[in-house]
Formats: C-alpha cells, structure tokens, sequence
C-alpha cells in the first residue's frame, strides 16, 4: 500500500481541472429538439402500428422453440433492424417535411380578366 501512494499522488497531481462546459445551443435549438421528439414519437407509433401482427407470429413461433438460432429468431433480429431502419427513415421523413421554407411563389403578377 505504502508503495502505491506515490502513485496515486502522482495522478492527483496530473489531474487537470474540471472540463469546460458544453456550448450552450443555439437560439431556437429548442424547437429542433421538440419537432424531433414529436417526429420520433409518431414514427414510434406508426412502426408498432404496422408491425404489432408481425410481433405477434414471432412471439408464437419463438414460443415453441428453446433454440437461438433457428430462423424464426434470426428473423427476430432482421426485422428490428428493419423496424430501426423505417423509424429512423420517417423521423428524417418528418423533420425535412416540417422544416421545409415555404413553397417558391410566381413572381409574376397573375393575369388580369377583362371583364364583359
């Protein structure tokens, strides 16, 4: 013990100050990071909406079985891949669709009717 204390003193004293802190974010991060979880709320809850008969069969089929590498569990893991894949693709489907400028608009005036 007596050996190991030099060492430990030696850390100590290597030991910088404390890290500075993160950069605060920028002005309106906030509602970037409320339409994300808005966005990843709804893909959560469009993907178990079109998966939930899916999960079910699985459950079923990995039920009947105590072995872990049989299809029906390799199939377990490709289909939350899939699932992780479709939700990430509708949260960035989301944020582009809500972050979209306005539409471009005609700079042309529109044509006057002469009226009869």
């Amino acid at each position: 013990m007596i050996r190991l204390a030099p060492l430990i003193v030696l850390l100590a004293a290597c030991a910088g100050a404390d890290p500075a802190p993160a950069p605060r974010p920028a002005p309106g991060a906030g509602a970037e990071a409320a339409l994300r979880s808005a966005c990843e709320a709804e893909a959560e809850r469009a993907v178990n909406f079109r998966e939930r008969g899916q999960d079910a069969r699985l459950d079923r089929e990995l039920g009947q079985t105590d072995q872990t590498n049989t299809i029906p569990s390799l199939r377990v893991q490709s289909d939350a891949f899939q699932r992780r894949q479709l939700r990430e693709e509708l949260i960035r489907d989301c944020i582009r669709a809500n972050t979209a400028g306005p539409r471009p608009q005609d700079r042309r005036a529109p044509a006057r009717r002469s009226g009869a």
